[in-house]
This record gives structure tokens, C-alpha cells and sequence, in this order.
């Protein structure tokens, strides 16, 4: 039995930090060990003879394929980054709940879960694999839509003469499903919707030593059921964009 798990469950490798941020002991510690992190834009080779795969979260899928080839290259500064993020209400899931209710978020914008996300270990395990002694600070935001996720991500370049464009599409030239855009594009959540799609931007505001990348996805494709089914076909041999070439529903 091979498993792909679309819960947290098997996404941290440390039960005791797993525990703090899900506030209850996990159940089968004994299994972390062997679940392979379900990104395929990094852990391809592994997924591919795992039995049990850890499906990404929706926010740590937008920030940390915005983030990786900049840490990747060693190009950012590690130690102060800021993921600003935001996401429709689909993303707190179907369970009853005033906060989510359509009065409560129509016509509104707010930040939440600011002292802390269970996302944020998520995000900086997967950042710390690839960089040393990084430094998350990362703020979601509840917007009034179905769904989608955008990411606006913040860090401080090590060498300001890196052609960005050029560094982003190389790393993504063979991901089907990672979408880098022309220079000075501004990828918009609409554009992902319904597709298995992470759209990337980055920008250099005034040429000056920030460089600012904008991610979007649709959490309920890329960041959940879309990303599952692309694991499952990595998994089993099977081409992988089968079931997942549907293009974005736009409007």
C-alpha cells in the first residue's frame, strides 16, 4: 500500500515541534522518518519510490517555489525574510464557522494567526533544506474570495548583478506545472483557478538590494488535491500531467 497523505500529519519531521503547533501528540511518530515531502519541483527522484508522501500545505507551496532559487543560489539573505500571504476563504476549509461566514467576510481584509501559523514550520523546514539558519516571518491574510493564494515574498539579495529573470526560469524551464512570467508581470490568482499552476513573478524595486517575488496558486489545486494527483502519477510511472492539463477558469 502506497499512501499520498493530504493532511499535516507526516509534513514535519520533528514530533515534539509537530506536537506544539498541532497542540496533541502524534500518533505515529515512527513513521516521519520515511515520508518524503510531497514538492515535486525538489523532491521528484524521492517521491517517486516513497510509500508515504507528505502532501505540501497551500501557503508553503506558493512561498517556498517563490523562494528556492534564490536559496538555492545562495543569492538572499537567509536570516530575514518576509512572506506576506493571502488567501480566499476555502482555504480554512468546510467546517462551520462564524469567522467565515459571508457577512463576516465580504467586503473585509485582515491578517491573521500573526504570532504564529502552523505553516511557519512547514515553510521553514522545507527553506532550511536548501539554506542555513533561516529567518521566517511570515503573515497570512483572510481575503474575500472562494479561493487562490497569493504570496508576496521579500528578501535581501547577496548580489545585486544576478540576472533574476533569468535565474527564475532556468530553475523552473522543466516544471510543467510552475509558470514563470515575463519581466514586470504581475501574476493574478484568477489565472490559476481550477489549474494544477503556481504562476511566479520577480521584481527589483528600484534596482535597488530587495527583491520582491509574487506566487500564486490555487489552494485547492497546486496547494492540496491538484499537487496529490501530480504525486500519484510521479509515483506510479504515470506521465505527469495526466488529469492535470485543464486550463485556468477564467472568468
Amino acid at each position: 500500500v502506497r499512501v499520498i497523505d493530504l493532511a499535516a500529519d507526516f509534513r514535519l519531521k520533528d514530533s515534539g515541534e509537530w506536537a506544539q503547533w498541532y497542540g496533541m501528540p502524534h500518533a505515529c511518530p515512527e513513521v516521519l522518518a520515511e515520508a518524503v515531502y510531497g514538492l515535486p519541483e525538489v523532491n521528484r527522484e524521492a517521491i517517486r519510490g516513497a510509500r508515504l508522501v507528505a502532501n505540501p500545505g497551500c501557503y508553503p507551496t506558493a512561498v517556498q517555489l517563490g523562494l528556492l532559487p534564490l536559496l538555492e543560489q545562495g543569492l538572499a539573505e537567509p536570516e530575514r525574510i518576509i512572506a506576506d500571504c493571502k488567501s480566499g476563504v476555502s482555504g480554512a476549509g468546510r467546517k462551520a464557522s462564524v469567522a467565515t461566514l459571508l457577512c463576516e467576510t465580504s467586503e473585509s481584509f485582515k491578517a491573521y494567526a500573526v504570532p504564529g501559523h502552523r505553516h511557519w514550520p512547514e515553510i521553514r523546514q522545507g527553506l532550511n533544506a536548501v539554506a542555513e539558519n533561516v529567518g521566517l516571518t511570515f503573515v497570512p491574510h483572510l481575503v474575500p474570495m472562494l479561493r487562490g493564494i497569493h504570496a508576496t515574498l521579500y528578501a535581501t539579495l547577496t548580489d545585486t548583478a544576478v540576472d533574476l529573470q533569468a535565474l527564475f526560469e532556468q530553475r523552473y524551464a522543466d516544471e510543467p506545472f510552475v509558470d514563470v512570467l515575463p519581466a514586470g508581470s504581475h501574476p493574478e490568482t484568477r489565472s490559476v483557478k481550477g489549474a494544477n499552476t503556481c504562476r511566479i513573478a520577480v521584481h527589483r524595486p528600484q534596482d535597488g538590494d530587495t527583491v520582491v517575488v509574487l506566487s500564486v496558486i490555487d489552494n485547492l489545486v497546486k496547494g492540496a488535491a491538484g499537487q496529490a494527483v501530480q504525486n500519484m502519477n510521479i509515483m506510479f510511472g504515470l506521465p505527469e500531467r495526466s488529469g492535470l492539463e485543464g486550463i485556468a477558469l477564467v472568468p
